[in-house]
């Protein structure tokens, strides 16, 4: 994987040139209408073949599971009503996180075909103590389990609010950030309507506060000032 670790290497010092970038065979790019299976087949070949794929009668409508084996570890792709890109990438991704981590090459984010990179976890390290976590980031996102790829719904208005004050963020980074948003309103909005109770509530807020903050840190972004509010709280409701 040294000359995938050389491209990325040469294009962080020279982002200007993305075409050369695109050119040295360092991506993997996925087409949204790609198989899965063929998916597969691209990140185990740049991984030195070490995954082994079969397949298991589900009945469910997309047919037949994909079970991935890599080393002492099994998984089966956990689709819902039909097979998508989001979800192979990042089981993958999974499968493989104790050795290799597979990043989204943010540039590519607003086409059909995203194109991707996978790299020993070492490599990826050695990269960021060259060029900065945050320049990285900038340019390689991280593929995570809440990650959203190939399907990027976003609020216009916040989009635009945070670019101004991002101007050097990708459009992907700060969608990324304002799903992390959307995830902890969705949690007020449960809670509001008592969906669910308030200890339930309490733990979920503290850890998508704890990932809003470690994402802020990694990729740099500056946000609006808040307002600091009063929360009353019931402590009767916790016991």
């Amino acid at each position: 994987m040294e000359q995938i670790y050389e491209a990325i290497e040469l294009f962080l010092a020279n982002p200007q040139n993305v075409e050369q970038f695109y050119e040295s065979q360092a991506l993997i790019e996925i087409d949204w209408r790609e198989y899965d299976e063929d998916i597969v087949k691209y990140f185990n070949k740049a991984i030195g073949n070490t995954i082994s794929v079969r397949r298991e009668d589900s009945k469910k409508p997309y047919g037949d599971d994909i079970i991935l084996i890599y080393k002492d570890k099994s998984m089966i792709i956990p689709y819902q009503e039909k097979m998508d890109r989001d979800t192979t990438i990042k089981s993958i991704n999974e499968l493989i996180k104790d050795d290799f981590s597979i990043r989204l090459l943010v540039d590519s984010a607003e086409d059909d075909t995203l194109s991707f990179c996978v790299l020993p976890n070492e490599q990826w390290e050695m990269l960021e103590k060259e060029f900065g976590k945050n320049n990285l980031n900038r340019y390689f996102i991280k593929v995570t389990p809440m990650i959203k790829m190939f399907d990027l719904p976003y609020d216009v208005v916040e989009y635009s609010r945070l670019k101004k004050m991002n101007p050097g963020a990708s459009f992907f980074t700060i969608f990324s950030y304002l799903e992390i948003e959307k995830r902890e309103k969705n949690l007020t909005e449960q809670r509001h309507k008592g969906e669910i109770e308030l200890k339930v509530y309490l733990q979920q807020k503290k850890e998508i506060s704890s990932e809003k903050e470690k994402f802020i840190s990694e990729y740099g972004l500056k946000l609006p000032e808040t307002k600091s509010v009063w929360i009353n709280i019931n402590f009767n409701e916790m016991f």
